[in-house]
């Protein structure tokens, strides 16, 4: 009887870790229009955290404006499907970048902080999307840079683009 409390000990405890490998307490996504025009020129943040809080930090003609927001659970479900789809967390970002250096055009990063027990004392672990994504992740990652743009209202995407 003891081996089998323990063995369904072991699988409860692996079972944790495991799902806690995709867990995240933070993401920020970067873009940036790219060499164009000073008049057609913008660049943008998204930070979002696990809590459903978010904030967009928009530039343009040298003025930024911050917003606040907040989200819903059917948008962090979402996101976190459209994570998982990315293979963010399953595929390095050394594999994820392309070999193909393209110049010019919009630029995009990503920066995932995964969760960790405030017990510990380190630095939490980051994921960092570079910019340049091979052929092969592509589709997942530009559909999640566009969730995470869907997860800012449409009335504050209006106010920093009107600004």
């Amino acid at each position: 009887m003891l081996k089998y409390y323990f063995l369904l000990f072991v699988l409860l405890i692996s079972g944790i870790s495991f799902s806690q490998s995709n867990r995240w307490s933070s993401i920020s996504y970067s873009y940036s229009k790219g060499p164009v025009s000073p008049e057609y020129q913008y660049n943008f943040v998204i930070n979002i955290n696990e809590n459903r809080t978010g904030k967009l930090i928009y530039t343009k003609n040298n003025k930024t404006s911050e917003y606040d927001f907040t989200f819903g659970k059917k948008r962090m479900k979402k996101l976190k499907k459209s994570l998982k789809k990315s293979k963010v967390f399953s595929v390095s970002p050394d594999q994820m970048k392309s070999e193909n250096n393209l110049m010019g055009g919009p630029e995009k990063n990503l920066l995932i902080t995964k969760w960790q027990s405030p017990d510990l004392d380190a630095r939490p672990e980051t994921i960092s999307i570079p910019s340049q994504v091979n052929e092969i992740y592509s589709a997942g990652i530009d559909n999640l840079y566009k969730e995470i743009e869907n997860l800012v209202p449409p009335d504050i995407w209006a106010k920093a683009k009107g600004d």
